[in-house]
C-alpha cells in the first residue's frame, strides 16, 4: 500500500516537472528558419497606419535578402522614395529566443513548410511606451512581416505596418 503511494507521488510530481517545463519553454529559432530567404529578390508593398489620419497607405518597395551565420541581411528599397532605402543586418541571439531585440514567442511550420515566427518587444510609438507584436510568415515565395502595437496602458492593440513581398 505505501508503495503504491509513493509510486503515485512520484508520478503526479513527474507529471507536474513536465507540465511546468511545457509552460515555461519557448520556441527558439536558427539562421537555418530563414535560409529558404537567403540570396533572393522580392517585390512588395510596405503598408502602414498613417499617424495623424489613421489611414492605410501603400508603398511599393523591393528587397533582397541574405541570410548567414553574421545575420539576416535586408536591403530594401521604396521605389517612390529611395532617400528612406533601409539596409539593415539581423542577428539572432541569446540561443536563438531573440530575432535582434525581439523575443521570439512562437514559431510553427506550416505542412508546406511555411514558417511562422511571432515576437514581441518593449519600444516606444507615437511617444508612448509599448509592447510591438510582429508576426513574421515567409515560404520560398512569399514574405510577409506585420507589426501591431499595444500602448501599456491599453489592452487594445492595433495595426501599425506591414510589409508582403513575392518572390522575383
Amino acid at each position: 500500500m505505501k508503495n503504491s503511494k509513493s509510486i503515485q507521488f512520484i508520478l503526479i510530481l513527474f507529471s507536474c516537472i513536465l507540465g511546468f517545463q511545457s509552460v515555461i519553454a519557448q520556441d527558439k529559432i536558427s539562421y537555418e528558419d530563414f535560409s529558404v530567404l537567403n540570396n533572393t529578390s522580392w517585390k512588395g508593398t510596405l503598408t502602414y497606419s498613417d499617424y495623424q489620419s489613421g489611414e492605410l497607405v501603400p508603398i511599393s518597395a523591393t528587397m533582397q535578402v541574405f541570410v548567414s551565420e553574421k545575420g539576416i541581411e535586408q536591403n530594401i528599397q521604396y521605389t517612390y522614395e529611395p532617400n528612406k532605402n533601409v539596409k539593415a543586418v539581423t542577428k539572432i541571439r541569446k540561443n536563438g529566443r531573440y530575432l535582434g531585440k525581439q523575443e521570439v514567442v512562437s514559431k510553427t511550420i506550416g505542412t508546406d513548410g511555411t514558417i511562422t515566427i511571432i515576437t514581441l518587444a518593449k519600444a516606444k510609438d507615437d511617444n508612448k511606451k509599448a509592447t510591438l507584436h510582429f508576426t513574421y510568415i515567409f515560404s520560398s515565395n512569399s514574405y510577409k512581416v506585420t507589426k501591431e502595437v499595444q500602448f501599456d496602458d491599453s489592452t487594445e492593440r492595433f495595426f501599425r505596418n506591414s510589409y508582403e513581398y513575392v518572390i522575383i
